[in-house]
């Protein structure tokens, strides 16, 4: 990944954040050095202005010397600044005060949770029906075990009585049963 792409990537990621930026009263300049790339970008917190570009910053207060995939994994959320400087997975140069105040601006994966734990909720409420259409199958399985054993206006009362008991979101099965003739004797002539 370059640098062009990582400014891309990183811009969405704080792209919501542009109304925290504007609470900004200092400067912000952090220059980003992606290892294994040479190149650089940065990120800019000026007069409330939040600017993020694939260029090398001069007059940087701090310099982060990083993989590029550890740099968007910060800022993506998904590590934490001063996790990854513990673990040496990105050097500091500079005021590192600065750095960690880009924190601030960097999407919470606890606000991103919540969210998440709401769409399950609304799928609980779809599966309640299911579990009432489970419920009326076995009903309607029993009553077509009945009516096998019944003559055919019996088993056409318990279909009845099935659909009676069902609940809306549960599909009734209809049951039928054909009753047989019976054989008579002595109708049918065989031919020898």
């Amino acid at each position: 990944m370059n640098n062009v792409e990582l400014v891309e990537k990183i811009s969405a990621y704080l792209k919501g954040s542009k109304a925290k930026a504007k609470k900004f009263q200092d400067l912000v300049a952090v220059n980003f050095t992606l290892i294994g790339c040479d190149d650089d970008l940065y990120v800019e917190v000026k007069n409330g202005v939040l600017d993020v570009n694939h260029y090398h910053y001069d007059d940087y207060q701090a310099n982060v010397s990083g993989a590029p995939e550890n740099i968007e994994k910060i800022f993506a959320g998904e590590l934490d600044m001063d996790k990854a400087i513990a673990d040496g997975l990105v050097k500091v140069d500079g005021d590192v005060a600065k750095f960690k105040a880009l924190a601030v601006l960097i999407p919470s994966k606890k606000a991103e949770a919540k969210t998440a734990a709401k769409k399950p909720a609304a799928k609980k409420t779809e599966a309640k029906p299911a579990a009432k259409k489970a419920e009326a199958k076995p009903a309607a399985k029993k009553a077509e075990a009945k009516a096998e054993t019944k003559p055919a206006a019996k088993a056409e009362v318990k279909t009845a009585e099935v659909k009676a008991d069902a609940k809306p979101a549960a599909k009734a099965v209809e049951v039928k049963t054909e009753a047989k003739p019976a054989a008579k004797k002595g109708c049918c002539k065989s031919k020898k």
